[in-house]
């Protein structure tokens, strides 16, 4: 997992996620929660509404370079992938069009191990309160705010201390740093790499982050939701790792060429773009070994 930047323009983020379609969304949410209100039961019923997020899975992918957001492997070549709500839009159903919300994701991430699951350590966020008698007027007034504009900076800045009030266990890369909380550990007997957290580094004597008690359970909580630890990614982490530290160990020695160090420097450096597969735990080895060189 590494850290992403979202574009923000009108070219690139489609416009059912502000302006009027948001407005128009936001109104429809609401009144369907004003049916729940009245009925005393029921939840919301977003079947056929995956057209409408589904709109932003295209500039996600961009973001993300085609990768999942959450486990860095290549998902466009080999699934097609989901608009992955953050918040789970079955607990958080006033947030099902906040675009704020969206990551792009692999379906086995997504599906199989994060779902609905979203822990947090502080009081959940508060959605708008409708009741069964408020108004139409007063629905009226409150469609098109109840989620940020991703085009407007002062409310994507509330949604982002509301997110940080709320102090969730999972990591959201565009809100937060995953090399603040992740480590990799490297076992060439079983031919895995297994992430851990940044407060547990295995490699050698050196620990990164035990100052910050919040490290460990959130990233304990992430590899646990996110499923970062299944044996397929840490056997494909593996074989990734193992074409770096081969590269790094010709660059250690004495006898190549100036032409050769260079491009095998360039080699390395595009293992840690971020286009790269897996780029966060490279950039987390690379980082180790240049301490140890020191």
């Amino acid at each position: 997992m590494i850290r992403l930047t979202r574009i923000r323009s009108e070219s690139a983020i489609h416009h059912n996620f502000y302006g009027e379609k948001k407005k128009e969304f936001e109104k429809e949410l609401l009144l369907n929660q004003r049916c729940i209100q009245r009925r005393g039961t029921g939840k919301h019923d977003f079947k056929g509404k995956g057209k409408r997020w589904g709109q932003a899975k295209e500039q996600l992918f961009v973001e993300t370079r085609g990768k999942c957001a959450y486990c860095e492997a290549t998902t466009k070549t080999v699934s097609h992938g989901n608009v992955e709500h953050y918040r789970p839009k079955s607990i958080y159903w006033w947030l099902v069009y906040c675009y704020d919300n969206y990551l792009a994701a692999c379906e086995i991430c997504n599906q199989n191990f994060k779902g609905n699951h979203f822990p947090i350590q502080n009081q959940k966020m508060q959605g708008p309160t409708i009741y069964s008698n408020t108004t139409d007027d007063a629905i009226a007034k409150q469609a098109g705010m109840i989620a940020p504009d991703p085009l407007n900076e002062t409310e994507v800045n509330k949604f982002i201390r509301l997110h940080q009030q709320e102090h969730p266990l999972l990591i959201n890369p565009y809100f937060d740093d995953p090399a603040e909380y992740f480590a990799w550990r490297a076992d060439n007997v079983l031919r895995e790499v297994e992430i851990t957290p940044n407060s547990e580094n295995f490699q050698v004597q050196v620990v990164v982050n035990t100052e910050n008690p919040e490290v460990e359970p959130i990233a304990t909580a992430s590899i646990e939701y996110y499923g970062l630890n299944r044996i397929e990614l840490k056997n494909c982490r593996y074989n990734i790792y193992r074409h770096y530290r081969t590269h790094k160990q010709i660059l250690e020695s004495e006898q190549i060429s100036p032409e050769d160090r260079s491009q095998i420097g360039h080699t390395i450096e595009g293992m840690k773009a971020p286009k790269a597969e897996f780029a966060g735990m490279i950039r987390y080895f690379d980082e180790l070994f240049s301490i140890t060189e020191r």
